[in-house]
């Protein structure tokens, strides 16, 4: 059976207490415990089951993984629940509610079958597409994404077959995008179509930054709005990239207002005003257009063009994958700390919580290691360098072929 990760560090229980100035009489009304119990808990004597570190953590006013020693670790499944607050019986009691129906597959029994790598009766993990549904479920009851779960899962239940979580729904232009496309002008046609060549550009662009690990992470919100024209003499602007598409094209004029109107009357489109800063001129107004899906999707209709594969969300993407092959290239020896690229290691370095406190817990795919230097009273941390854990070794033999696929220009490293 996996040793769970949260295992109650009583060291930190002690001090946070005092901290907030509560005393163990305090804590354990909060909890509706006795005061002897949360002495059992501060000497060491007792954990707290998973339901009960729910309890203490939301009497303290903090997370569970506050609580606990073992941040650094790769989770198991039985370490999401833990962390989770819940037990097998609550999670149990939770799919019978859930609507695939998982409830009537999984009892509290299969649970812990199922976390401590035993084999679970029944047909419910026979299918990669059953296991997945179970792990979307999971995932949300335990407030981490699906990949989390996944990763989770494999580590608990090596020799199953990976899960395969459901797909997105995303599909091909609809009929709908179809029919606005039909009953567009061949005006109108252009300055979308041009929008959209100008929205994949630019969308390539913040790609490649982003597996360069160069510049700030921006939004998509905030780098689709592709600016249309600078109110202000040219000789002093310059045109627009989008100015220049529709300039070739023969469709630069005074009548950009009223096409941007009509495509945004149809929802393909939404037009906004900022400011830009233009020497001498100071700071004068600036007209961005963005893109909607379905501008995206009507544009995809009228070229021709199927919907990109959705990646499935189990496996890296490119900028990830790409960082964690220079982590694996650089094996045995480890990556230098200052070498990884942009905030990589927030989603793929054990213990990161990439989308903030309340967030899914990164893949822990890597981490970090001291090197260290001298003997004795005089040794010291050199540095710290970066290496790929178990987990990290496992995802790429069972995908590397796939990644090959997707990711072709990436090479992809050989490991001992």
């Amino acid at each position: 059976m996996p040793q769970p990760v949260w295992k109650i560090d009583a060291t930190k229980l002690t001090r946070m207490r005092k901290e907030r100035g509560l005393s163990p009489e305090d804590v354990a009304g909060r909890m509706g415990v006795s005061s002897r119990m949360i002495h059992y808990y501060e000497t060491g004597v007792h954990s707290p089951s998973a339901s009960r570190l729910g309890d203490l953590a939301l009497a303290l006013g903090c997370t569970p993984e506050d609580l606990t020693g073992g941040s650094r670790r790769e989770p198991s499944l039985i370490d999401l629940r833990y962390a989770a607050g819940l037990t097998a019986a609550n999670v149990a009691a939770r799919l019978r509610g859930s609507p695939a129906g998982l409830g009537h597959f999984i009892d509290y029994r299969k649970i812990r079958d199922l976390e401590e790598g035993r084999k679970v009766a029944g047909k419910l993990l026979q299918d990669p597409e059953d296991s997945g549904l179970l792990v979307s479920a999971l995932a949300r009851m335990y407030g981490v994404p699906p990949q989390v779960l996944v990763d989770a899962w494999m580590r608990s239940r090596p020799d199953d077959v990976t899960p395969k979580l459901p797909s997105s729904g995303r599909k091909r232009p609809s009929a709908r995008a179809a029919e606005i496309w039909e009953g567009l002008s061949e005006r109108q046609r252009i300055y979308l179509t041009a929008c959209y060549q100008e929205d994949q550009v630019v969308e390539r662009q913040v790609t490649a930054a982003r597996a360069a690990g160069s510049g700030e992470r921006i939004p998509a919100a905030e780098w689709r709005k592709v600016p249309f024209t600078i109110k202000a003499d040219p000789e002093f602007t310059g045109y627009t990239a989008l100015q220049d598409r529709l300039r070739v094209l023969g469709e630069h004029d005074a009548g950009a207002g009223q096409t941007f109107k009509a495509l945004a009357t149809r929802g393909l489109v939404v037009v906004s005003e900022d400011q830009v800063e233009v020497f001498p001129l100071g700071f004068v107004p600036r007209i961005r257009v963005e893109l909607t899906r379905l501008g995206r999707a009507c544009a995809r209709a009228g070229l021709g063009e199927a919907l990109p594969p959705r990646r499935p969300a189990h496996l890296l993407s490119e900028w990830l994958w790409s960082s964690l092959m220079k982590v694996a290239s650089a094996e045995p020896d480890g990556l230098a700390e200052d070498d990884m690229w942009g905030k990589s290691k927030f989603y793929l370095g054990t213990g990161y919580r990439p989308h903030g406190p309340r967030g899914g817990r990164s893949r822990g795919l890597i981490d970090e290691f001291p090197v260290r230097e001298g003997e004795g009273e005089e040794a010291f941390v050199r540095e710290y360098r970066w290496r790929l854990t178990d987990a990290g070794r496992q995802h790429i033999a069972r995908h590397r072929d796939t990644y090959r696929g997707m990711y072709p220009n990436i090479p992809v490293a050989d490991l001992a």
